[in-house]
């Protein structure tokens, strides 16, 4: 910017500048405009001198195709040398004559220069001549076809095109007219001929126009009366020059003249651009210009405008369209007035003899055009051939420049879909393939196309070279050579190939149309023979041995291995298929050809010969199908023999239908292409021999015999195990024989089954024994198709019963004496048989007199097989002794066994340790506990029990306890008993004695009982972790200090010890004299509804509900209303002997201040103790809505976020709840600051009069406070607070605080001081000057806080509302972020709030720390982001109009509309919430906005709008659009051009398929009006049935005879269903029959946009005569059905009997 001046000023000095200046060679260079224009066509390699060099070296002559090539590349080189010669030689010359021009037009202005003096203030008036025309050489330009000067310096109107463009409307054809048509411009009086000097002039304009640069900034500057006095310098007199007062008075006298001579034309008679020349009706008005000055500059502006039109032609453009050859077609030419005045107009007649022009007809008299008014023509088009045609019409009129109107006539020429290559495929030699392709005319007309071979192009007549239904070119044939194409219309194109060589053959065939336009194609197809190929065979491949007998003429050998009878072998042989068509195939198992030959010898034509196999033990699996081209398969040879023998057979490969190979053709033989009838028979390609064999099985037993050491009890089971092998080649089938005998039962499990080869079977042998013996047998198996069975020997024994006894001996141990014991045996017999038992005791000769002491009951019985019964032993002692004997067990056929009984028989005797026990350290009613020990002498046990009466004197005053009273000692064994004596008086000595009894025990023990003099009750107090002596705590006070920083609301703790100095329990009973509490009892109301729950509550109810009993204890603890309680746990309870009891005391708060209050501790009888409690309590009581309570940092608020604001919108204000759980009313004065980060500022100094935030009415004046009590009586009132803080003061009351340091002891004269220091009330303050850290600048804008001052009551809440103004911000600034902050200073209105002698103190005010609000906001310019899925920009949707139809069933289908849906997110990446509203048009549709987004409308919006939403910073949201299907949609396939909505399209692909395009524009409408667009696109696929062919044609068929025709019926793009309708004669309903009749066209896989389904056309003919009919093929998604037509005759001639057709 600071450059342009100054760039301005050289180019007034330099004269230069405003010339041409002469480029160099370096600034010629556009290489890098052709590479980036050309890209690859001007980058890429060419050919240059060495290649050229390299290739003159290589032509030797053997290849004339390169010699040619060589010699056409010397040619093409040397031309181009030449052309770049000529191109260099033309560059050089622009150059000089630029050069040479510059020269010429810079003397030319020097001498201007030099003529005029200084030109500072004439920059713009001086202009030179371009000398760039005369530098030039024009013959030179013109050799080259390059513009030359003269070309556009010329005095000629030059031609430009119409200003408007309309469409032009084709005419009708007429039959002929005459014209006269005139080279030369006529005269008519109206239109102004441009004279040859105004065309002189006219150049030389143009010719200055070209010394300045179009791209110049330099303006031009216009002089104005103001500046000439100081910009002309005065001359001298001798230099004759006029003086200034001379020259103005010659001026003025001249501008007289002109306005004299300047007088109003008629404008008819000027040209539009001139001054006074008309008013344009389609061009704005100019305003008047008043002055000569004004006038120049508007003619100069004028000049350098686009010329004016004069007449509007309509159509711009004429354009004939659809034509053919003999016929004449005319429309008609409007030429319309557009200018303000009535004008003349000529046109000049086409040049070409195609287009003519007829007269004009004119609106009035004289050939006059009004203005607004217009001329016709009639344009006539008489083509001769259907190429295209292009002219003009050149109209003359007033205006500067000449009007022409294009003319043209455009054939839009037809267009084939048939490929440029038809591949036939493959083909065996000496067959004939037919194929089809279909060619469809999809362009706008109709052709007649020809097809003949290459080499007759081109033909003199193409009747003649069509002159057959086939275009034959062997080996192929295409057919029809001539047909007709319609726009639309579509035929089958059929190519024979008849290969009769095996290669690939190709031939070139040539397509004409009637229009002239040729188009070669190519048939392709490749001849093959037959080639098979044994690939591998499965298992070992044997060859067979020397001298083996094998087949004569077998190709391959396989042997199967040896197998069993009856048993199956197979093996896998893999056969390649080397062709590419698929081969019909069977398989035939024939006998073998044996016959020895000697090495080298030929097998006789009479030996071969072809007899099929009766064994039927080979087969081939599968035994016919087909072999797919080129590919594997694999077949399945199964070996079954049934006999002892050798097998051996041959398997023949024969394929069906296959064609004989053609003769050789020779010189005389006439080639004939297509072959119908070709002859084809089976041929056996190749021969495979198979050989097996057979052998007998092979089994094993292991053990081959059974041999059971010991005996087995008789019936009883026994498994034995053995196994069976087979050896043999295949798996076997058994069967066991069953021994059945009178006493016993041998058998095999399993009895049958099946055994693999090569495998062994586990069997179990089962024996079962009737009588004690041994045996000795043999077990037969039989083995299917085995002659011998296998045989197993066996060999056991057996014996009888047997009883056992659960114990082998009976131990009664130690029993006492006169009582008895018993105990019980299990007797168990084992075996399978009936045991008879017999029990009782053992005794000798001396004992048979005596008594027994032991009794068996039942002593005899019988035991069932595997049963078991128990017996009972009762033993009675009759003396103290050790008992032995012995019981015997006798079994009946059995072995007996013995069992040996013991006992000992004892009585019981217990005794003290200790007779004698001393207590000392008495207490008076407290327990003193000793211990005795009792000792069991003998091993029962026995019961003790103390007696609770004591005996002695002194037994009346005394209490004993035992622990345990009574009880039971075991055997030798002792306890320790612990007596508890307590005393009731204070005798210096007691003894007392206790009795104690055992049972058994004739007389009691004895304890005698010795105690001292008893002790009274001592308590004292400590504080934990502080040790001091008792001297110390006599002298000084315990002082139970909480700290002077106690946060409000959180509970602090201390401690007290109690301890007992006697072992004397006593009660003690603890409380606050003032700030006592009084816990309220949990709820039994909630505890019973909680026993209720059967299920266990959650964690997080369970925390909820200990929290709500927390809330509600705290609140009970606080419920008087005093700020704060010190609640002591345990306040009762029982102080042990000798015990230090630890008493926690809690300080709760709710309320700030300085409180003082005494603890009162009584223990059991002796005086309550005071123990004085102090702390300071900081915080804010307070608490906000949103925030909760706040256990840290109390007076820090929330921070209100306003967000981002529209800059200078509207106040946005939001509600704050502050909650008072207090008692107490509180006073909150609000001021609101502003911080700048720019604000350096560190403290503030606040000075007040009186109080700081006195008490205001609803009006903001101040309210006189009430009289504040003094500490002596007597009353003062508050002053009333200045309103301006400036005012002077004499003094200034400073109020200063120190902290103490904390104590745990204090003497009583000091606590008493500080008591009386602490809590005398000092006068109220009248002028305070306060100290604090800086926070900001003082202002309610933008920030404001209504009301400022409020009273919040106890236990309620009060609202504040925070507004903010968003700022008025300049355009420039993105954002702006305004940071603020409210503090509310807390206020106390009651005495008793404020003060309690002697208990608590607050501070107020400035005093108190205030209670801090963030505010936080931000104002910035209002931007929505589209994300898609795609990066395109546009949201696609891809429907096919197949899925509009839902089948029903089989015959029935509906149509059903549906929705495509497509979602794109919308983000709101601005920090403000933006209000829009979407808007579609049919067929898109925006749905239901998702529950996220909120809306302002109703939630069912109309189709195509949706409601205005409302979407939140940094959001998104996200937008479904459904493109509704419909079947009014397919209405648009058959609409023109100007039915066709707008954005709709209908589009054709190359493979045939049609899609319809719909394109619109979703709408966002935002609140500010502004629009955002997004494009939506969506394709519909549409469905397009075809037929194979148009026409059926029987022929002869024999009546009766159902003849069958398959057509296939395609369908593209989308699927669809059809219905088949017959028009025929009635009579003949049943002649012509379509299988299926209807259906349901769908596509089978993916990615796949067309499917097809054959239909069989049957013809059956019920008479001798010719058949017609039409079969029409609709859809409900085609409007126009396909037709098929259908001819056929019958005939009884025998021979159309057995015809075929299929298409």
């Amino acid at each position: 910017m600071l450059e342009e001046p100054q760039a301005r000023q050289e180019s007034r000095v330099d004269p230069s500048v405003n010339s041409h200046r002469p480029a160099s060679g370096k600034s010629q260079d556009i290489s890098h405009i052709l590479a980036s224009t050309f890209k690859d066509l001007y980058t890429k390699d060419i050919i240059g001198k060495d290649t050229l060099s390299n290739l003159i070296k290589t032509k030797n002559g053997r290849s004339s195709y390169h010699d040619k090539y060589v010699e056409e590349l010397q040619q093409v080189h040397s031309e181009y040398s030449r052309r770049v010669k000529e191109a260099d030689m033309l560059e050089n010359h622009f150059i000089q004559a630029r050069a040479l021009a510059a020269a010429t037009e810079n003397q030319a202005y020097e001498k201007m220069k030099e003529k005029i003096g200084d030109v500072h203030d004439h920059q713009g008036l001086l202009t030179v001549k371009s000398a760039f025309s005369c530098c030039v050489d024009e013959d030179l330009l013109k050799r080259n076809n390059l513009i030359s000067p003269q070309d556009y310096l010329t005095t000629q109107k030059p031609r430009v095109k119409a200003p408007a463009a309309i469409k032009s409307v084709p005419g009708k054809p007429t039959v002929t007219y005459t014209m006269h048509v005139s080279r030369e411009p006529q005269d008519d009086g109206y239109t102004l001929i441009p004279s040859s000097g105004r065309a002189v002039s006219e150049m030389n304009e143009s010719d200055l126009s070209l010394t300045f640069d179009a791209s110049s900034d330099t303006p031009k500057r216009k002089s104005t009366p103001r500046e000439k006095p100081n910009q002309s310098k005065p001359r001298p007199k001798w230099k004759d020059k006029p003086s200034m007062k001379d020259q103005a008075e010659g001026f003025e006298k001249l501008q007289k003249l002109k306005e004299r001579h300047n007088f109003l034309r008629n404008p008819r008679f000027l040209p539009p651009n001139a001054q006074h020349g008309g008013i344009s009706l389609i061009h704005p008005r100019t305003k008047v210009v008043k002055t000569e000055q004004e006038r120049k500059g508007t003619e100069e502006q004028r000049s350098t405008e686009d010329s004016v039109p004069v007449f509007l032609a309509k159509p711009s453009v004429v354009v004939f369209t659809d034509y053919s050859v003999g016929h004449v077609y005319e429309t008609t030419l409007v030429l319309k007035n557009v200018t303000s005045s009535s004008r003349h107009v000529r046109v000049i007649p086409p040049t070409t003899p195609y287009f003519s022009i007829g007269l004009g007809r004119f609106p009035g008299e004289g050939g006059v055009v009004a203005p607004g008014m217009s001329c016709k023509y009639m344009v006539r088009f008489a083509p001769d051939s259907l190429t295209d045609y292009e002219d003009f019409i050149v109209v003359e009129t007033q205006a500067e420049h000449l009007f022409v109107v294009p003319i043209a006539a455009t054939r839009p020429p037809p267009v084939l879909t048939l490929p440029r290559v038809l591949d036939c495929g493959y083909c065996l030699i000496g067959g004939v393939k037919f194929v089809e392709f279909l060619c469809q005319n999809v362009g706008l007309s109709a052709g007649t196309f020809c097809i003949i071979p290459k080499n007759l192009w081109p033909a003199s007549n193409l009747r003649s070279a069509a002159r057959t239904y086939f275009s034959e070119q062997p080996p192929f044939a295409i057919s029809p050579s001539l047909f007709v194409l319609q726009p639309g219309e579509a035929t089958v194109v059929e190519v024979v190939f008849f290969p009769t060589t095996a290669e690939k053959s190709c031939q070139v065939f040539t397509i004409v149309c009637d229009n002239c336009q040729v188009k070669d194609i190519s048939t392709e197809g490749e001849g093959q023979l037959i080639a098979l190929e044994l690939v591998s065979v499965s298992g070992e491949r044997e060859l067979p041995a020397v001298g083996e007998l094998h087949d004569l003429t077998a190709e391959h050998f396989v042997r199967f291995s040896p197998c069993n009878p009856h048993s199956v072998q197979q093996k896998k042989l893999i056969i390649r298929n080397n062709v590419h068509l698929e081969l019909p195939f069977h398989w035939q198992i024939m006998k073998p050809n044996l016959h020895p030959l000697l090495p080298g010898e030929t097998p006789e034509p009479s030996h071969i010969q072809f007899h099929l196999a009766t064994d039927d033990v080979f087969h081939v699996s599968p035994p016919s199908g087909l072999l797919a081209p080129c590919q594997d398969h694999e077949f399945l040879f199964t070996f079954s023999p049934e006999e002892l023998k050798d097998y051996h057979g041959v398997c023949h490969l024969v394929l069906r239908d296959v064609p004989q190979l053609p003769p050789d053709p020779s010189e005389n033989s006439v080639l004939q292409p297509v072959r119908p009838g070709s002859k084809v028979s089976d041929v056996i390609v190749m021969e495979i021999e198979v050989k097996g064999s057979t052998e007998p099985y092979q089994v094993l037993l292991e053990p081959y015999a059974i041999v059971i050491p010991g005996e087995l009890f008789i019936c009883t089971t026994t498994r034995r195990q053995f196994k069976m092998w087979n050896h043999s080649k295949t798996f076997i089938y058994f069967q066991w024989e069953r021994m059945n005998s009178s006493s016993h039962i041998i058998e095999v499990e399993p009895s049958t089954g099946r055994i693999d080869e090569n495998e062994c079977f586990d069997f179990d042998l089962i024996m079962t024994g009737g009588k004690p013996e041994r045996v000795v047998t043999s077990l037969l198996c039989h083995i299917e198709h085995h002659h011998e069975p296998v045989t197993l020997a066996v060999e056991v024994s057996f014996k009888g019963p047997i009883v056992t006894l659960s114990a082998p001996s009976v131990d009664f141990g130690l029993v006492r004496l006169g009582e008895q014991t018993q105990t019980k045996l299990l007797l168990t017999n084992t075996t399978q048989l009936e045991a008879s038992w017999t029990m009782e005791e053992k005794r000798n000769s001396q004992q048979d007199h005596e008594a027994t002491q032991i009794i068996v009951e039942p002593c005899r019985g019988v035991l069932l097989p595997l049963a078991s019964c128990s017996v009972d032993l009762l033993f009675r002692p009759r003396f103290c002794q050790q008992c032995e004997t012995e019981l015997e067990l006798t079994v009946e056929n059995g072995a007996g066994c013995h069992l040996s009984v013991r006992a000992d028989v004892q009585s019981p005797q217990v005794c003290l340790l200790n007779c004698q026990l001393l207590l000392s350290d008495l207490y008076i009613g407290v327990p003193a506990k000793g211990t005795v020990t009792l000792f069991n002498q003998t091993l029962l046990p026995s019961h003790f029990t103390w007696m609770s009466q004591l005996q002695g004197a002194q037994a009346s005053v005394c209490t004993t306890s035992f622990d345990p009273s009574s009880g039971t000692l075991g055997p030798n064994s002792s306890i320790e008993i612990t007596v508890s004596f307590t005393s009731h008086t204070d005798l210096e000595a007691i003894e007392v004695a206790a009795l104690c009894e055992i049972h058994g025990m004739d007389s009691p023990l004895v304890l005698g009982i010795l105690a001292s003099k008893p002790k009274k009750l001592s308590v004292s107090y400590s504080l934990p972790n502080v040790c001091s002596s008792p001297d110390e705590e006599r002298s000084a006070t315990l002082v139970l200090h909480f700290g002077d920083d106690v946060v409000l609301k959180r509970t602090v703790t201390k401690q007290l010890l109690i301890t007992n100095q006697t072992a004397i329990p006593a009660p003690f009973t603890m409380e606050a004299e003032y700030f006592s509490c009084h816990p309220s009892m949990p709820n039994n109301q909630s505890e019973k509804r909680f026993t209720y729950v059967k299920k266990p509550l959650h964690s997080v109810q369970a925390k909820k509900v200990e929290e709500k009993a927390h809330q509600e204890f705290l609140s009970s603890l606080l419920a008087h209303g005093r700020g704060a309680a010190f609640f002591v746990l345990p306040n009762t309870g029982m102080l042990g002997p000798f015990e230090t009891q630890t008493v926690d005391v809690t300080a709760y708060t709710d309320m700030w201040g300085e409180y003082r209050d005494h603890l009162i501790c009584k223990v059991g009888d002796l005086e309550p103790t005071l123990i004085p409690m102090q702390m300071t309590v900081t915080g804010c009581p307070l608490y906000f809505q949103m925030l909760g309570p706040q256990p840290h940092d109390q007076n820090q608020g929330p921070t209100i976020q306003f967000g981002t604001h529209v800059s200078g919108g509207d106040t946005v204000s939001r509600s704050v709840r502050i909650n008072n759980p207090t008692m107490f009313d509180i006073r909150v004065d609000w001021e609101t600051y502003n911080i700048d980060q720019n604000d350096h500022k560190l403290v503030d100094v606040v000075v007040t009069y009186g109080d700081a935030f006195p008490v205001k009415d609803a009006d903001g004046n101040e309210v006189m406070s009430g009289a504040l009590l003094l500490s002596d009586g007597n009353s003062q009132r508050a002053q009333e607070r200045n309103p301006t803080p400036c005012s002077e003061a004499t003094s200034v009351f400073l109020q200063h605080m120190t902290d103490e340091d904390d104590e745990d002891y204090l003497t009583e004269e000091d606590y008493e001081k500080e008591q009386t220091s602490l809590y005398f009330f000092t006068a109220k303050k009248k002028i305070s000057v306060h100290i604090r850290p800086h926070v900001g600048n003082l202002s309610d804008y933008p920030y404001c806080i209504t009301p400022m001052q409020m009273v919040i009551p106890a236990k309620s809440s009060g609202t504040i509302h925070v507004s903010f103004t968003p700022l008025t911000i300049s355009g420039s600034a993105c954002e702006s972020r305004c940071v603020g902050l409210a503090l509310g200073f807390l206020s106390l209105d009651s005495e008793s709030a404020a003060w309690v002698p002697g208990k608590v103190k607050r501070a107020q005010g400035l005093d108190l720390e205030p209670v801090r609000v963030d505010l936080l906001a931000a104002v910035k310019p209002a931007a929505l982001f589209v994300q898609m899925e795609e990066d395109d920009g546009v949201l696609e949707f891809h429907a096919s109009s197949g899925d509009l139809l839902r089948a029903e069933s089989v015959k029935e289908v509906v149509v059903q509309e549906f929705d495509i849906t497509q979602t794109f997110q919308l983000n709101n990446t601005s920090d403000m919430p933006l209000h829009f509203r979407l808007g579609t048009q049919p067929p898109f549709i925006v749905l239901k906005p998702p529950p996220r987004a909120q809306t302002s409308t109703s939630s069912n919006p109309p189709a195509g709008d949706s409601q205005s939403l409302v979407l939140q910073p940094q959001h998104s949201i996200q937008v479904k659009v459904a493109f509704h299907c419909s079947l009014s949609l397919l209405d648009h396939v058959d609409q023109t051009d100007k039915e066709v909505p707008l954005g709709v399209m209908l589009i054709h692909s190359a493979s045939g398929h049609r899609k319809l395009k719909f394109q619109q524009n979703l709408l966002i409408h935002y609140s500010n009006n502004s629009l955002q667009t997004v494009p939506l696109r969506a394709y519909l696929d549409l469905a397009t049935l075809c037929l194979s062919t148009d026409r059926v044609d029987f022929g002869l068929c024999y009546v009766g005879q159902t003849q069958t025709v398959e057509v296939n019926l395609c369908c593209h793009g989308a699927h669809t269903y059809w219905k088949s309708v017959i028009e025929q004669d009635e009579g003949d309903s049943h002649v012509f029959r379509v299988t299926p009749d209807s259906g349901l066209l769908r596509f089978k896989e993916l990615n796949v946009s067309s499917c097809s389904e054959c239909l069989q056309i049957r013809f059956t003919p019920s008479g001798d005569r010719e058949f017609r009919a039409i079969v029409m093929i609709q859809s409900p998604l085609e409007k126009t059905p396909i037709t098929l037509q259908l001819q056929g005759t019958g005939s009884f001639d025998e021979i159309y009997r057995s015809n075929e057709m299929c298409l």
